[in-house]
């Protein structure tokens, strides 16, 4: 008889946006500052979500929460190791055109924190002064810009679930995200196709 069950872990993640540093805030001008991260989904698929816009001339304070709640089998959770969180530090500004807002952000630098540091970290928890790699070249007097960021993971016992449809409907209706993650296209979180890794995003302000 074919078996019907597998075991699938819950997973929180959490990345936190904390502050800024080393902003070359003349070159700047009367602009709002961002930092915009790129989430692996597996199948060569990620998510974008945006931190919320502060001041380039402010304290450069954001102390905000991506809550991110995963599911999958160890084979996803060995794939999601493999995976790398992508920020860019970006700035954004508001001209006035005929009675409209021209927007459009310029990327200032990039970093990246790979999930297995988290994995590997004491008690999956990390916080750090990522050094964002600048997209233009600067004086080499001016230390690069930063941002703080915390990242934790947290992964819940396993339970055992039956691979079927019914299954699968019912975990795309309790999906949180909202149409980040797409999973209600059957696209990203399938019972039959556990190879890819499911995100439910939901942006919690602190």
């Amino acid at each position: 008889m074919e078996n019907t069950q597998q075991y699938f872990s819950s997973i929180n993640c959490e990345i936190q946006i904390i502050r800024a540093r080393n902003i070359e805030q003349s070159s700047l001008g009367k602009s709002n500052l961002f930092v915009r991260c790129y989430l692996p989904t597996g199948n060569n698929h990620r998510v974008k979500l945006n931190s919320q816009e502060i001041s380039s001339k402010s304290d450069l304070f954001w102390d905000e929460t991506f809550s991110l709640d995963c599911m999958g089998n160890q084979d996803s959770i060995n794939m999601m190791k493999q995976g790398t969180v992508h920020f860019e530090l970006r700035s954004r500004k508001y001209i006035p055109l005929l009675g409209k807002n021209i927007v459009g952000s310029q990327l200032l630098g990039k970093a990246e924190i790979p999930w297995k540091r988290v994995f590997e970290s004491t008690e999956m928890e990390l916080e750090e002064w990522a050094i964002f790699i600048a997209t233009s070249k600067n004086n080499e007097d001016v230390k690069p810009p930063a941002v703080k960021i915390a990242m934790k993971l947290k992964v819940n016992e396993a339970i055992k679930v039956e691979k079927n449809d019914k299954l699968r409907r019912s975990w795309d209706e309790s999906c949180s995200c909202k149409g980040y993650c797409g999973c209600n296209s059957g696209s990203i979180f399938s019972a039959d196709d556990y190879d890819i890794f499911a995100f439910g995003a939901a942006l919690d302000a602190l």
